[in-house]
């Protein structure tokens, strides 16, 4: 169990009132959600089912494939993006619901290498060693996590020599696998998904002053059966007892808290 899974047991056995969320009768949320936020809303999802009174339901995936499938098939009933831009583009297409719209969370971009690397990278600039010939990111044409890494290098001036290293991926977790794998010497990926990892280590952290600014928007969508509870969902996903576990598992939560944790959002 990751560390602040452990408080799942105490936040649940201190919620009282609540249905049981495999109860008869619940309406299931759909959930399209980015893969980095995988493992913490899988921690959080017991707390919102009760809170909510929802069933619910995720599909995880590269949030531009989401923004697609849900302009596609409009079937989803919350999308809760790694940017701002596939959000807009899916309320472009006019199915957000944009009274439930809200900046939820941000988070900041490392450079991982595998356990076992000797590699010396102590600045972004590293990536242009000669000893580095692959890094992997998640697609920096659509994947929110390569196009922020990707704007990290453009501002740090050494894109156009790591551009020819860069491996694709689909996702920022396809992205992490490939280094845990050793098919390459780097990779970029989000703090939250290095700290899951048991097969690669964090070689350097974006400064807060030089990252982009990484944005998680979460909506729901509007048309849908049951958006009122749809709506209730995302207002747990922004509550106090979401917010404990997004922190813990190295999320830097917006709008709900302190000052200072808005203040520590990367901005470019």
């Amino acid at each position: 169990m990751q560390p602040y899974g452990w408080a799942i047991v105490l936040l649940i056995a201190a919620t009282t009132g609540a249905t049981d969320p495999g109860a008869a009768g619940q309406p299931e949320i759909m959930v399209y959600a980015a893969a980095s936020l995988r493992d913490v809303l899988e921690t959080i999802d017991p707390i919102c089912e009760m809170q909510a009174g929802v069933h619910l339901v995720h599909n995880f995936g590269a949030s531009n494939d989401l923004a697609r499938q849900i302009v596609a098939a409009d079937k989803a009933d919350i999308f809760f993006s790694a940017d701002d831009a596939w959000m807009d583009h899916v309320v472009e297409a006019g199915l957000v619901d944009t009274a439930s719209r809200r900046a939820l969370l941000s988070n900041r971009l490392v450079v991982v290498v595998p356990a076992d690397s000797n590699i010396p990278i102590r600045s972004v600039a590293d990536l242009t060693l000669d000893a580095v010939n692959r890094v992997s990111l998640a697609n920096p044409e659509a994947a929110p996590a390569g196009r922020y890494a990707k704007a990290w290098l453009q501002t740090a001036g050494v894109w156009d020599k790591v551009a020819g290293k860069v491996v694709p991926a689909p996702d920022v977790r396809a992205a992490l696998a490939t280094v845990e794998a050793g098919a390459v010497e780097a990779g970029i990926v989000y703090r939250t998904d290095a700290a899951i990892s048991r097969r690669a280590k964090v070689a350097f952290v974006a400064p807060a002053d030089q990252g982009p600014r990484i944005s998680y928007p979460v909506a729901a969508l509007k048309d849908r059966p049951h958006l009122d509870a749809a709506r209730r969902a995302i207002a747990c996903y922004g509550g106090v007892k979401a917010k404990d576990l997004f922190e813990r598992a190295g999320f830097i939560v917006l709008g709900v808290g302190t000052t200072s944790d808005r203040a520590a959002a990367p901005r470019r």
